[in-house]
């Protein structure tokens, strides 16, 4: 019965940590203390009110109720964190993704409520670290067993709402579906219900509040089809990252309840289904009936998915890449002088003896488990933490890992960790694990002993006394530096030139599509000035690829020191560069045209000898010449090639 029970709370809990909406970095129930820095408080002095977009299409996390009111988890926590910092938020008119990501640029709205954080989105918006997480699910008719996971889904009428992220990716994953595709959520479900569809992928939270809410009895949860696909930021605009910084605040001093009280109001939590004991044969008088009320409406849907939950839930546990040392509680052990114990005429020396045999036991699994830890010096290192964040013990193998021994570490630990805002959840994170409850692995950066940084990654999970106490948190830790510099450099990639380190054609069109903007809101100009270097074909044909490789990146450098920190210098590929001069008019264009010339018509020095070549430049100017990204750059590349013929440097004209 112990064990039963447990699952059902193993399940609730793997509901909450890796399929339901619940903050990814939730707290513990002692908030965290807010404390604004003096330039806060003269900022949100200056700024009382902050315009607020939510996605008026997705409930339970926001959504327009029948009042055309704004409704759900994410205007929820937007309430509750009105009341921990002083901001009056207004919520802003339903708006369309685009109209939003406009109105943001136009700085007619301040903060997107719930949006991913991508690397091109960085561009416009400051993001918060994720507060809600989102995974999808395959919903199909009750009495459907042949689907359970996405690879059921082959040959079946699927629906799902063609205007997600997520739906670019299921053609793609299972070529052989027959889509349905769907204006909504509700739609996507009762195509279902209806035999519309075979099975429908939505969110899990979606699925759950709009099954209670339109009494779809007859779909049931088959199984997750993505877990953990949208992890909600809050977006803050560009030129605010103070504010970003705020409300990262204010999420911090949400506590654990909070947030759970905020979730649970729109997705119930799973009741635990009555579990009946076998009768023992002991005396009548213990023996008790239990009397359970039936399941509330809204909990019949979960409460039938509850057994693959669980079973969720124990596989998420035991998925560690190294299985370790890890204690699962187990009930007390039975009195031996019990009268029910078949151990009641054991004398005291037989009770000794069974002690003394258990304790050999231990010693010798706790032997075993620390020669097994002791004897990997290369992959990963292992240590304990008590109840209080103490480190007891760490494995020699830190030593290869950050060239600390056990006791330096230990002791200086803390003192280890670098000012990296990832490393700001992680007390939280390990305080949830010495709760027992669930702790997705996380990545820490700390510096070794000769001072750089290197990016940890740990697992994390609670251990149990024989009573079922959590008494501590063993960590399992792995060295990722060199997968996080990777991660880094592929993301700066795909907005740089390698070669030059200058921004790429991507950068350079998504800054001059913000320029035009702001220029256009603004009512000014800017300027786009496209540029070819003459005669650089020949220095890579007579004095190879290394000496124009090396005199491109001179230009690059000649071009940054020309340029202001506001402009965006490019390259786009061979000897083609771009300027973007955002508030730039023909007088600003002409002064850095002429000054690009006369720096670029000087040899570059090249071991023993030089490097020669010169360099025509198109102009176009916002709004003159052209109002869209395309258009401008079309037409400073036909003014590139009109200066080049007529030998002029740099011309504003397209054609003679």
């Amino acid at each position: 019965m112990v064990f039963l029970i447990a699952m059902c709370l193993l399940a609730n809990s793997a509901f909450a940590g890796t399929s339901t909406e619940l903050r990814s970095s939730s707290q513990t129930s002692a908030p965290y203390s807010l404390e604004l820095s003096a330039k806060e408080k003269v900022w949100l002095a200056r700024h009382k009110t902050i315009r607020v977009a939510f996605d008026d299409s997705l409930p339970p996390y926001s959504f327009v109720d029948q009042n055309g009111k704004f409704s759900g988890i994410a205007v929820d926590i937007f309430n509750a964190l009105s009341q921990k910092l002083p901001i009056r938020f207004e919520h802003q008119p339903r708006k369309s993704w685009n109209q939003i990501y406009r109105a943001v640029a136009e700085r007619r709205t301040d903060i997107v409520a719930t949006m991913v954080d991508r690397p091109e989105r960085r561009l416009l918006f400051n993001f918060t670290h994720p507060y809600l997480t989102k995974s999808l699910a395959i919903i199909t008719r009750k009495n459907d067993t042949a689907i359970k996971k996405p690879s059921d889904l082959a040959g079946k009428t699927v629906a799902y709402i063609l205007n997600y992220q997520y739906a670019e990716g299921i053609k793609k994953k299972h070529p052989s579906i027959k889509p349905h595709v769907v204006k909504s959520m509700r739609e996507c479900l009762q195509s279902v219900s209806t035999k519309k569809a075979d099975a429908c992928i939505t969110f899990v939270g979606t699925a759950s509040y709009l099954q209670t809410e339109y009494r779809l009895s007859d779909i049931k949860f088959a199984g997750f089809y993505e877990r953990r696909t949208a992890d909600e930021s809050i977006a803050v605009r560009g030129d605010w990252p103070i504010l970003a910084g705020i409300m990262q605040k204010g999420l911090d001093a949400l506590s654990e309840a909070e947030m759970n009280a905020i979730y649970f109001k729109w997705v119930p939590p799973p009741a635990v289904a009555p579990v009946v004991a076998k009768e023992s044969p002991a005396p009548k008088s213990i023996v008790h009936t239990i009397k359970t009320a039936p399941p509330r409406r809204e909990e019949n849907y979960w409460l039938s998915t509850w057994p693959l939950l669980a079973v969720v839930g124990v596989v998420g546990l035991w998925t560690l890449r190294v299985r370790l040392h890890h204690r699962h509680p187990v009930p007390p052990p039975q009195n031996p002088f019990s009268p029910d114990s078949q151990t009641v005429t054991a004398s005291p020396n037989d009770f000794e003896e069974m002690l003394l045999k258990r304790a050999t036991e231990l010693k010798n699994r706790d032997t075993r488990f620390r020669n097994l830890i002791e004897n990997q010096s290369k992959n990963y290192f292992f240590f304990q933490c008590d109840k209080q964040s103490k480190i007891t013990y760490v494995s020699p193998s830190v030593s290869a890992i950050l060239g600390y021994n056990p006791e330096k570490f230990i002791s200086t630990f803390q003192n280890r960790i670098t000012d990296h805002p990832e490393n700001i959840r992680i007390s939280r994170l390990l305080e949830l694990c010495r709760q027992g409850k669930p702790c997705p692995p996380y990545a820490l950066e700390v510096y070794d002993s000769d001072n750089e940084r290197r990016w940890l990654e740990i697992t994390s999970e609670p251990v149990y006394d024989e009573f079922g106490n959590c008494i501590g948190v063993d960590c399992l830790v792995f060295e990722i530096t060199k997968r996080k510099q990777e991660d880094e450099r592929l993301i700066w990639l795909s907005f740089h030139d390698e070669l030059t380190g200058l921004a790429n054609r991507r950068m350079l069109v998504d800054r001059l599509q913000q320029s035009i903007t702001m220029a256009h809101r603004s009512r000014v100009s800017l300027a786009v000035l496209f540029l070819d270097l003459d005669g650089f074909k020949s220095v890579n044909d007579k004095m190879g690829h290394a000496a124009g490789d090396y005199a491109l990146k001179e230009v690059a450098i000649k071009l940054s020191g020309i340029v202001r920190d506001s402009d965006t210098a490019a390259r786009l590929g061979g000897d083609e560069f771009a300027l973007l001069l955002p508030d730039g008019d023909e007088a600003a264009a002409t002064a850095v045209a002429k000054k690009i010339v006369d720096t670029l018509n000087k040899p570059i020095a090249y071991g023993e000898t030089s490097i020669q070549f010169g360099v025509s430049i198109g102009i176009a100017l916002y709004p003159r010449h052209a109002t869209d990204s395309d258009a401008l750059l079309h037409y400073a590349d036909a003014s590139m090639y009109y200066a080049k013929q007529k030998r002029l440097g740099y011309s504003f004209q397209a054609e003679s």
